[in-house]
């Protein structure tokens, strides 16, 4: 394994053991919130039931005190013996509403529901839009015996939605086996309903849709009261705190696990920029001593006359003014990226005739290609539209373009130079058959440094400046590299400017563009 590789993943380690620890406590801290928010829940909507049940039992409790208050002289006409009719009467004293005297023999179809130990009777039969029920109470004779049952038709919707204020405020009140005491209810909302969920009445507004309920029976038969917690009473407020806190909570852990990731990013980012550079001062060194060596061989050959003929004289020549060139031109990469990544690049634009370029970089480089055995195809046209920029810069890129193919051609020594105009711009473009370049690896090749360690260019050396360099001129030219590739076929790199359509031709006219 290389060493920055497993300077990565210490990294990572180190990362993770800070990020994991502090997520999981983020998830623990979560879990036991809703935990004991779910907790608090159940309880909460236990006390609602048992609420519930309770008012169910204050307005039966107030239908028999209803009750008992009405048949009171109808009490007294049954222990007095009198008939049927006079026990009517005295009931009617007592009741505005309609009321009814059921003899003993009829009791046998009506239902009993006792309240407070006293059995309240109410029948089956119903009358009326709001299906009315008949309740009474026992009458007894002067021996004890019954006689009958005496009360009136209740309307429940009636009595219901006139009677929860009281029963809430009353019975509840005192009822000592509330647990909490009549404040608890203050914190309450109760609600009646029917048999069609349509709400009859209500005390205060509910902060949830969560409710306890418990169903009525005897003459409310069909009815039900459901209770929930108002917005100001302590478990809405615990509801709202829990929120917040797994709100906050979850918050904490996703910036810790963004701030772990962000650092450990930028760590492993610098980790591989120094072995970039390192790799790059390797690089840089190997290629300046390479042509240095070379040019001293050549000249102590020269100076010694260690040559046969005219012709090998030549030769060694010729490999003095390559390697210099060579060497000229690794030197003007490194300063011009060094000047263009401080933003002290100066182009002079100017009117330039991209034709007129590429013939003369071409007749330049041409023994360069030669001397190593190349092919070199040019399709150049007669006349294409002038671009704004600088020549020397525009020589250099397309010098960088020419080393490459070099480079990373292998048997097939074939290169090919063109440029055209499209639409309103104008293109370069320069060809290979040499290893191509994979699909995920087209955008890293602009990378600065970058150079592409696979086992088809590990021999191949460079600085990994010059596409990077190529890039940043001609983005600073205001136009762009295209390039394609495929693997084992060669590649097309190709240098994109807008075209100057027009007469007037601007004026020369320096321009500090860098892309930095």
């Amino acid at each position: 394994m290389k060493p920055s590789g497993f300077g990565q993943r210490i990294v990572v380690i180190l990362g993770l053991g800070v990020a994991l620890p502090a997520l999981v406590l983020a998830a623990l801290g979560v879990f036991l919130t809703l935990r004991i928010s779910s907790a608090v829940e159940s309880q909460s909507l236990r006390y609602d039931h048992y609420m519930a049940q309770q008012v169910v039992e204050g307005f039966e409790q107030e239908l028999l005190a209803h009750l008992r208050e009405a048949v009171a002289g109808a009490e007294i006409e049954a222990r007095n013996g009198s008939s049927s009719q006079a026990i009517l009467t005295a009931l009617a004293q007592g009741t505005r509403e309609e009321p009814q005297f059921v003899p003993l023999s009829e009791l046998s179809d009506y239902l009993l529901l006792v309240v407070e130990s006293q059995p309240l009777v109410y029948g089956q039969e119903v009358r009326g839009p709001h299906r009315a029920r008949f309740a009474g109470m026992m009458l007894r004779d002067g021996q004890g015996e019954i006689v009958g049952a005496g009360g009136w038709w209740v309307d429940p919707h009636d009595f219901l939605e006139k009677h929860l204020q009281g029963v809430m405020e009353e019975r509840l009140a005192s009822n000592t086996r509330i647990y909490g005491g009549i404040e608890s209810t203050r914190n309450l909302s109760v609600s009646v309903i029917d048999a069609d969920a349509t709400l009859l009445a209500k005390v205060r507004e509910p902060a949830s849709i969560e409710y306890g309920s418990a169903l009525m029976e005897g003459p409310f038969e069909g009815f039900a009261v459901r209770v929930s917690p108002i917005s100001n009473a302590p478990v809405s407020w615990a509801r709202r705190f829990v929120l917040i806190e797994v709100a906050f909570i979850s918050l904490m852990g996703l910036v810790i696990l963004g701030a772990t990731a962000f650092g450990l990013r930028y760590t492993v980012r610098q980790l591989e920029l120094a072995r970039i550079k390192s790799s790059f001062v390797s690089n840089v060194s190997h290629e300046l001593k390479t042509p240095i060596s070379l040019i001293r061989l050549a000249v102590e050959t020269l100076e010694m006359r260690r040559f046969t003929s005219p012709e090998e004289s030549e030769k060694f020549i010729r490999l003095i003014g390559r390697e210099t060139q060579r060497l000229n031109q690794l030197v003007d990469n490194i300063l011009d990226f060094a000047r263009l990544e401080a933003g002290q690049r100066v182009f002079k634009f100017s009117d330039v005739d991209l034709v007129e370029v590429v013939r003369e970089t071409l007749d330049s480089y041409r023994l360069r290609l030669e001397d190593q055995g190349f092919s070199l195809a040019v399709d150049l046209p007669d006349h294409l539209p002038a671009v704004r920029g600088e020549a020397n810069a525009i020589a250099q890129c397309l010098l960088n373009l020419l080393d490459n193919a070099m480079k990373y051609s292998r048997t097939r020594k074939e290169i090919r130079v063109a440029a055209a105009a499209r639409n309103d711009e104008v293109t370069i473009s320069v060809s290979d058959r040499g290893i191509g370049i994979s699909p995920r690896d087209l955008r890293r090749v602009f990378e600065k440094f970058v150079r592409l360690e696979t086992g088809l260019v590990h021999d191949v050396k460079g600085a990994g400046l010059g596409l990077s360099l190529v890039d940043q001129i001609v983005r600073a030219h205001g136009g762009r590299v295209e390039v394609t590739s495929a693997l084992g076929e060669g590649s097309t790199f190709t240098l994109v400017f807008p075209a100057v359509h027009g007469e007037g031709a601007k004026s020369d006219e320096p321009q500090a563009r860098t892309a930095s």
